[in-house]
């Protein structure tokens, strides 16, 4: 006897992968040419395996509209409803404008004047959210998914690399090793708090969780 799917794909997801696609076609993932849909492909794709319902994967086709394109919570409410909007903004740790503001201030703090910055205002605050959640929150797969695909994407990098190499792939990022680490291990407790992960949802976990342990095999 054949299954059934647990959801089927409505026009809405087509909309939120039209969306996408529009949005981000001019973006490419950080230092290099590939388009950025392939990102939020991959964390959708992560997402359904996971077990996530149809709201969720139109949430992760629109993760990072908020915080690149600069289109509103409030926009994609209208257009998506209540549950994706709460999703995509619980995944937005700043928006377009707050992104440029931020821009402007590193070019006049120290590198690592601005990584504390960069870490008390966006990163910290974001870590404790997820860490008061539970996987009730429909925010908290989706989160996962998005931190898994770039831990995983870091530790392919990084592979086989040695330190010259390993600090040219981290020059990519806004902040350097240092506060990849802090991130990387405040992000894997707060995934660990209070989260009780089905069969489904579990795999995936254990995939961020070595692929951060791949990124940094000794916590310094």
């Amino acid at each position: 006897m054949s299954e059934t799917p647990k959801w089927q794909t409505s026009e809405k997801f087509y909309a939120a992968f039209r969306k996408a696609c529009e949005g981000h076609k001019l973006e490419v993932r950080k230092g290099g040419d590939i388009p950025y849909i392939g990102h939020l492909l991959g964390v959708a794709s992560a997402v359904i395996e996971a077990g996530g319902c149809e709201d969720q994967a139109i949430a992760a086709f629109l993760h990072d509209i908020v915080e690149d394109i600069g289109v509103s919570v409030a926009e994609i409410e209208v257009e998506f409803g209540k549950t994706v909007a709460e999703i995509v903004d619980a995944c937005t740790d700043a928006t377009k404008e707050e992104k440029e503001l931020e821009a402007g201030l590193r070019e006049s703090l120290s590198e690592e004047e601005y990584a504390k910055h960069w870490w008390k205002n966006r990163k910290q605050p974001y870590i404790e959210k997820i860490k008061n959640k539970t996987m009730v929150d429909p925010s908290v797969l989706v989160a996962l998914a998005d931190k898994t695909y770039n831990a995983e994407n870091t530790a392919a990098d990084l592979r086989g690399k040695n330190d010259d190499e390993r600090e040219e792939v981290w020059s990519k990022f806004n902040v350097g090793e240092k506060f990849q680490r802090k991130w990387y291990h405040g992000l894997l407790e707060a995934f660990k708090e209070n989260k009780s992960y089905d069969k489904f949802s579990q795999p995936l976990f254990n995939r961020f969780e070595a692929a951060v342990n791949e990124i940094f095999p000794n916590k310094k």
